[in-house]
């Protein structure tokens, strides 16, 4: 009799099951006799088992020999040594499973994502697999009854290496959008200095046309950003170019451009990116005309408080919503709120809106 399924015809037992269960007399004499497959090379009698994906790692991982039930030599090798060097480690106290916990890993990975870094960003940049990390956020998504169970604890090596990813705009993907404070700052860091937009827009290497809608944007490529930052590294401390007559005219433009908008130069910043904007001081001065017709237009213009209620008070005469007065003034909804409450304005009806606009 050959093969792991035996007809057990010993007195007394009619059982027909796998080797393990016949009786006790008839195991024992087939066992002696070799009848089990016992004596087979195992790499032969495992390898029919094999039920690894094509395309995975042998040998990389016991996932593999565990939960494929891969019997490959090398799953198998590296399966023993494992398990050897488990044994060892326990044996001298000091076993260590490589775990932690994935709480903490989890939150920096949510916090990384609401800074524009996706789980695949963040995979690539830690040198990781994207499934992984994948599942750090997600869950286990192998089908299965354990499909979406989070994860508990994590690799030491991953975490250390994911936690070691910070949320800087060095780490984005060229096409992440960011806010545009930071670039239109140095834009107009540059053009105070005397330096005029179409020379800057030329070094950045775009069209004018996408010059100009970058500059009334909220929000900006990273791309952009790093080309803009780079042009503001190399001219902030250089004075622009004044030899000819059109220079001398660009350059007096540039600045009175910038004067009237009240656009700061470059060392008036110490964090370009997250410095709060200076506020400009009431002076005695008054109210300069100028500066509220161009915010009133829709330009980023710098207003002093009594400006800034005067144009809120414009905008409001022409029944605009606070949300389109913040949008025109390139303030928050709460600021226009605020502002008409402290004047005494009062709130148009959403359908009177709606006829003002029509009109």
């Amino acid at each position: 009799m050959t093969g792991r399924t035996q007809v057990c015809t010993h007195d007394g037992c009619n059982r027909s099951t796998v080797a393990r269960r016949l009786c006790g007399a008839h195991y024992q004499a087939a066992w002696k006799a070799g009848e089990l497959g016992q004596h087979e090379p195992q790499l032969a009698r495992k390898r029919n088992r094999v039920k690894c994906p094509a395309d995975h790692k042998h040998a990389d991982s016991s996932t593999c020999y565990i939960q494929h039930q891969c019997r490959c030599g090398a799953c198998m090798d590296h399966h023993s040594a494992m398990e050897r060097h488990r044994s060892r480690e326990k044996a001298y106290g000091r076993f260590d499973t490589g775990l932690v916990d994935v709480e903490p890993v989890r939150e920096h990975m949510l916090m990384l994502g609401a800074f524009g870094l996706g789980y695949k960003r963040v995979a690539k940049l830690a040198g990781l697999g994207i499934t992984p990390v994948r599942n750090i956020l997600w869950g286990r998504q192998e089908p299965g009854p354990r499909y979406g169970e989070l994860q508990k604890r994590v690799k030491r090596e991953t975490a250390q290496a994911i936690l070691a990813v910070r949320p800087d705009i060095d780490s984005l993907a060229g096409g992440a959008l960011i806010p545009a404070r930071g670039t239109h700052r140095r834009v107009q860091a540059l053009v105070a200095r005397g330096w005029s937009q179409s020379k800057i827009c030329e070094r950045v290497g775009m069209e004018r046309g996408n010059f100009w809608r970058m500059m009334t944007a909220d929000h900006v490529t990273v791309a952009t950003h790093r080309a803009v930052a780079a042009v503001f590294d190399g001219l902030w401390n250089v004075e622009p170019p004044r030899e000819s007559h059109r220079d001398r005219i660009a350059c007096s433009r540039a600045i009175h451009h910038a004067a009237a908008r009240r656009w700061l130069a470059p060392l008036a910043w110490d964090d370009i990116d997250n410095d709060v904007e200076p506020p400009i001081v009431d002076d005695e001065g008054g109210v300069d005309d100028i500066a509220v017709e161009l915010a009133v237009s829709g330009e980023r213009v710098r207003l002093r408080p009594a400006e800034r209620r005067v144009a809120v008070t414009r905008l409001h005469a022409a029944r605009l919503s606070d949300a389109a007065i913040a949008s025109r003034l390139h303030v928050t909804d709460r600021t226009v709120f605020r502002i008409r409450q402290e004047l005494g304005l009062e709130a148009f009806e959403f359908a009177d809106l709606v006829q003002a606009g029509a009109a």
